[in-house]
């Protein structure tokens, strides 16, 4: 697989995976082309990149582009990105460098070698417990109401939400219903992640619904 994601809230420690897999396949440095996006990555950039990306390399066998996507990518970018994702030239590695993976759609993330840069600090799971504990609409729109404060506090909710879903997930893999309960609670609190990253939704709103139809 000739495709990465490197998640990292830290972008130097997120170059530097990128520089470990880029000298496991040996690919020169005239052969590294870094591109950063301050907003999120559009559907006219990946149109560029597609353009690039069949280049053949300068030196050796292998050429190396990485995307820096500070913001993300918009839902038509990523979905224009899916064939090439899938199937890359055979001399090209593509590595998309985030700091949360999570904001990209589940077609994106099947098609790459997803690494997790974690940080140091454990994650907050007093979110998904809330979530747990909700038991009717009147617990659904406290917790909506109590986390919409503003649309950053509800973004960070949803991702530990996410992280807590995931651990517990993973300690019920021998209980196949319970670790699909937890799957398909993970992607409602994914997409729901992703509209109040990447859209102008109403965060009480959507944090209405989710908590309601989990």
């Amino acid at each position: 697989m000739n495709t990465y994601i490197i998640s990292s809230k830290n972008l130097e420690k997120g170059m530097g995976e990128s520089e470990r897999i880029n000298s496991e396949y040996k690919v020169s440095k005239f052969d590294i082309e870094i591109l950063e996006f301050e907003k999120a990555l559009g559907i006219e950039d990946v149109r560029n990149l597609q353009k690039k990306i069949f280049l053949k390399p300068l030196k050796g066998e292998k050429k190396s582009t990485i995307l820096i996507l500070k913001n993300s990518a918009t839902i038509d970018a990523q979905n224009s990105m899916l064939k090439l994702l899938e199937e890359p030239p055979p001399s090209s590695i593509i590595i998309l460098l985030t700091n949360n993976h999570l904001v990209l759609l589940p077609t994106i993330l099947s098609r790459a070698k997803i690494i997790e840069i974690k940080e140091e600090q454990e994650f907050n799971d007093e979110p998904i417990k809330q979530i747990l504990e909700i038991t009717g609409a009147g617990d659904s729109l406290y917790l909506a109401q109590f986390v919409s404060k503003d649309k950053q506090t509800a973004v960070e909710f949803l991702e530990d939400s996410i992280l807590g879903a995931r651990e517990l997930m993973m300690n019920k893999l021998d209980d196949k219903q319970e670790a699909l309960k937890f799957r398909k609670l993970i992607h409602k609190l994914e997409l729901a992640h992703y509209d109040l990253k990447n859209t102008n939704v109403n965060t009480r709103l959507a944090l209405e619904n989710l908590f309601i139809n989990l």
